[in-house]
């Protein structure tokens, strides 16, 4: 018995086929488009090293990536609206990290970590041992934050000391002007004492010097 195909079925069938196929590729293209990528910044834009490489701000850090701060440095790895990790100087961390957790295995130095709401964040050392707990704060706000506060402060105490400094120099200058003053006025009303006195004589009646 002849089995007969007929064009319109297979046709079906290669059209199912095709939009099966443009299902999964999509479908598989949005959930690669969903993976968390983090934004480098660094102090002044001074190169740190990610994966061995030297990088600056801007440069995009991905979960597992290995980064090392020099002594002149300090780095912040924001991760939108999921968590900010800010890296002290002279450290060497690890950062693994999705929509949901963040890790920071610190191998030397420190580093801090806050994260939005229902994010769990953690600082482990090398040895897996927790160092820090979860701040649960809005991510990239107390970090940033606390930096600009002790700048401001340290910018505050050093204009005040300025100030207590110019104004000690002022009164030491006001001291020494009035000082100096009163000394030339003594000087004076001694040269006219000495006027006086040398102008009298025994024979003429006695002049009172009121120079004083």
């Amino acid at each position: 018995m002849r089995v007969q195909i007929r064009p319109a079925k297979v046709l079906s069938a290669l059209m199912l086929i095709a939009v099966v196929n443009v299902y999964v590729f999509a479908n598989g293209a949005i959930t690669s488009s969903k993976v968390l990528m983090g934004r480098l910044v660094t102090t002044s834009n001074r190169p740190i090293l990610v994966n061995g490489g030297e990088a600056i701000t801007g440069t995009v850090i991905v979960s597992g990536a290995q980064l090392a701060t020099s002594a002149a440095s300090i780095a912040t790895v924001e991760l939108p609206n999921v968590a900010t990790v800010t890296i002290a100087p002279s450290s060497t961390v690890a950062l693994n990290f999705d929509a949901k957790a963040v890790t920071v295995m610190v191998s030397s130095g420190d580093a801090t970590i806050a994260t939005a709401d229902g994010v769990v964040g953690k600082v482990l050392n090398a040895s897996g041992t927790p160092r820090t707990a979860n701040p649960s704060a809005p991510a990239g706000g107390n970090t940033a934050k606390n930096w600009g506060i002790a700048g401001v402060a340290v910018g505050s105490a050093a204009f005040i000391w300025a100030v207590i400094g110019w104004n000690r120099a002022n009164d030491a200058r006001d001291a020494a002007a009035a000082a100096a003053a009163a000394n030339a006025a003594l000087a004076a009303q001694l040269a006219a004492l000495r006027t006086c006195l040398a102008g009298q004589s025994s024979v003429s009646p006695i002049k009172v010097c009121t120079s004083f």
